[in-house]
């Protein structure tokens, strides 16, 4: 088990294996599929841009959307709105400024790992091998969503507060302070980042740091109560957030039963922390990776890396305790300090003799590696160019009409046709607490919502959550019938 163990982690080994890695990662990239939010945050950037505030008009009949947004991920719009304007409009923009976001946060790590454990050679590769490796973040690297962008924020923060503790240098508390409150403004849930570099000061006693960390962190994240001080525009916050649709066991538990009631729902909630870890392929390699280093060899660790320890802790704790769910996108802000503690273990017993350890390594590793080659082939098979198949597929219909299609049209159609997403009848079930059947739904795109047609895609057609058009079966109504049939689309028109 020695020789096996020390050649398959062995400094060349993981440098060939980074290297195909990458490559694989970077064929990945063209034509990436389109994740089902990345409409959503596109959205309501490009309408910031284009009539100065935050709106989703795909979306009539939910709240008053349509007209202006009071809860959306400020600094996340706000980036996006100055992507369109410099760059114009597509998905790719946005796309490509996260795999700028991922590529620093993965160089930050080099850094870190280079300039902090000198002394263990090949770290700083099998680092950057984990994190190419892990399928969450071959997904989310190149998807238009703020984890990643979070992850790169949160991580700036713990480099400064991790440099500020050591250096007692208190301008490196106060910078920690800002990036930390920017990811809050990023996205509610990373009030963890302030709340973790809070407590890590606290922890070392470096109470002057903490104050100003405290000063900073706080005046950032007060910049999201833009646009909350307008009258009655709190309690609208506060109602929305109750009633978010298809959240309303995420949003108002967390607000219902006061301060005590949001206590205990948290402290519960920490019951089923191991969900968020073990929740699908995605994150189950990395997990029990750094589950079995970090348990296997916790006194190594908090001995010689007592600071990243630490702050690692604090971070799984707030996550677990902060975040409005289980869901493994938040385990991304954690994924850094998940892969720099399994590498440094994986390296720490190469000259050891722990047998089991080091098979559980292997086999977890090995784990991981599939994955990632499962990730990959799900990429692969998903690819496809979306500018070229939306604009065929709208050439088929007037030019300015109301269409009810995939969300994902709006890219790059959305000057040309007003596009309406499928999300608002799915809204409307989860308010209604009922299922629509597809008449009504024909009848409220007519009636309602004005739409000119109707466009059916595969995903709709075996739709089990929501089979209005299962098959393509189209009843008898005296609303819309079939236009035309063609590469995995159903056009309906209205009738006159």
């Amino acid at each position: 088990m020695y020789k096996t163990f020390k050649t398959f982690f062995s400094t060349n080994v993981i440098k060939i294996s980074l290297g195909v890695v990458f490559v694989v990662f970077i064929l990945s990239l063209h034509h990436r599929y389109m994740q089902q939010d990345e409409p959503w945050f596109g959205e309501q950037a490009y309408w910031l841009v284009k009539e100065g505030n935050v709106k989703l008009k795909s979306m009539p009949g939910i709240f008053d959307w349509e007209q202006n947004m009071l809860i959306y991920h400020k600094l996340f719009v706000w980036t996006g709105a100055m992507l369109i304007f410099l760059f114009g409009w597509s998905v790719y923009i946005f796309k490509a400024f996260i795999l700028v976001l991922f590529t620093l946060g993965a160089y930050l790590l080099y850094r870190f790992v280079k300039t902090n454990y000198r002394e263990h050679e090949g770290l700083k590769w099998l680092v950057l091998l984990l994190l190419l490796t892990t399928p969450e973040l071959i997904h989310r690297s190149f998807m238009f969503r703020p984890e990643v962008m979070i992850m790169t924020l949160g991580f700036l923060s713990f480099h400064f507060v991790n440099r500020s503790v050591r250096e007692g240098d208190f301008l490196k508390a106060m910078i920690a302070g800002l990036f930390a409150g920017m990811a809050f403004l990023t996205h509610l849930n990373a009030v963890v980042f302030p709340v973790t570099g809070f407590l890590f000061l606290a922890y070392f006693r470096r109470w002057k740091a903490l104050s100003l960390f405290s000063l900073v962190a706080g005046s950032t994240c007060l910049i999201y109560s833009v646009g909350l001080w307008d009258p009655g525009a709190l309690e609208t916050y506060r109602y929305q957030m109750q009633n978010w649709p298809t959240h309303q066991s995420t949003f108002g538990e967390k607000i219902q039963g006061g301060i005590f009631g949001i206590i205990a729902n948290n402290l519960l909630k920490v019951l089923n922390e191991h969900q968020r870890y073990f929740w699908d392929l995605d994150v189950s390699g990395i997990s029990a990776l750094f589950l079995v280093a970090l348990i296997s060899r916790f006194k190594y660790l908090w001995a010689q890396h007592r600071h990243l320890m630490v702050y690692t802790l604090l971070l799984m704790l707030s996550i677990a305790l902060l975040t409005s769910s289980h869901g493994p996108r938040y385990l991304v802000y954690l994924m850094p300090y998940m892969i720099v503690l399994s590498a440094l273990v994986i390296n720490s017993v190469k000259e050891d003799t722990h047998a089991i350890i080091k098979a559980l390594l292997i086999f977890c590793f090995t784990a991981e590696i599939v994955f990632a080659g499962l990730a990959f082939t799900k990429v692969f098979s998903s690819k496809r160019d979306h500018a070229r198949v939306h604009a065929e597929l709208l050439a088929e219909v007037d030019q300015n009409s109301r269409i009810l299609g995939p969300w994902e049209m709006i890219y790059n159609e959305i000057d040309h046709h007003a596009i309406f997403s499928y999300k608002t009848y799915e809204y409307i079930e989860d308010q209604e607490k009922r299922k629509l059947s597809q008449l009504e739904l024909l009848e409220m795109a007519s009636a309602t919502f004005d739409i000119d047609y109707i466009i059916v895609d595969e995903k709709r057609k075996i739709s089990k959550d929501f089979p209005w058009f299962k098959n393509w079966d189209i009843e008898e109504n005296p609303y819309y019938g079939k236009l035309k049939a063609f590469d995995g689309y159903l056009i309906l028109k209205r009738k006159d």
